[in-house]
């Protein structure tokens, strides 16, 4: 992540974009701000190592910076939506890319790459505190917050199976598609179900949509699928921080609508 001053002037203006926005939101960084500084005291840390570790935070921040992918930002996100496993597996983003800046620093240089391993090894230290503290606060959430933490992470279990995936893939076959295509489509619908419709803590393809086929319910598979089309189509056209990209979110909204004419196709035939 080398920075010339061109870089640093362009990065700056984003920065001040992202802190406001963050203000807008309610966004802390850390999380639990408050709280955190309250942990590190209880940790028995002198003053000194906490401002330390609040510096090390920040200048971490500044350091990763991705407007459409702001850690903070998604991490606030993940626990207003009870979800805890999407905040877990940010937390590990996170560390991974801190490690991967250490390990450019270490080869570059710190003139050459902006910032020596040791600050950055400093970085990742701190948040490796912040994600013990952050660990224990899933651990010590209310109980319906982790009930519907349990029933997202079950959801998603579900969700990586597409009910009549097969015969969806040979459908679009005979259609004229490829089977590649086909398949790219089966994995956009599981993408953007597992991360997207899961979150209420409900497979809807998984625990609806047989059900429906089943009984021949055409209205009640054309409300499902309108619903989730329309769901994509308002998050499409608000777009701002998402852990999936508006690309991402069109082509599972394209896959969905052929899965819908897929599954209206044999309850119409079967």
């Amino acid at each position: 992540m080398t920075k010339g001053y061109a870089d640093y002037v362009i990065a700056m203006a984003l920065e001040i974009d992202r802190e406001i926005k963050r203000e807008l939101e309610g966004v802390e960084m850390p999380l639990f701000r408050q709280k955190y500084e309250e942990w590190l005291k209880a940790q028995g840390l002198a003053e000194s190592s906490r401002v330390n570790y609040m510096r090390w935070l920040h200048k971490a921040d500044s350091w990763i910076f991705d407007s459409d992918h702001d850690f903070w930002t998604l991490l606030n996100k993940a626990w207003n939506a009870s979800d805890f496993g999407t905040a877990k597996a940010l937390c590990k983003e996170y560390e991974d890319l801190l490690l991967e800046e250490k390990e450019h620093a270490k080869k570059e240089g710190k003139e050459e790459w902006g910032e020596s391993a040791t600050e950055i090894g400093n970085w990742i230290s701190a948040f490796r505190k912040f994600v013990i503290f952050h660990d224990e606060q899933m651990e010590n959430a209310e109980a319906d917050k982790k009930a519907l933490a349990e029933m997202i992470e079950a959801s998603r279990l579900t969700a990586g199976h597409l009910f009549l995936g097969y015969r969806f893939v040979m459908w679009g076959v005979r259609q004229g598609k490829t089977q590649d295509s086909m398949e790219s489509f089966a994995s956009n619908i599981k993408r953007v179900n597992r991360e997207l419709f899961c979150k209420t803590g409900l497979d809807r393809l998984h625990k609806l949509l047989p059900g429906y086929v089943k009984t021949r319910n055409h209205e009640e598979i054309d409300k499902m699928f309108k619903g989730m089309d329309r769901e994509l189509t308002e998050r499409i056209d608000r777009y701002d921080e998402t852990e999936m990209s508006r690309g991402a979110l069109m082509n599972g909204r394209s896959a969905l609508r052929s899965y819908a004419e897929f599954i209206k196709s044999i309850t119409a035939t079967e």
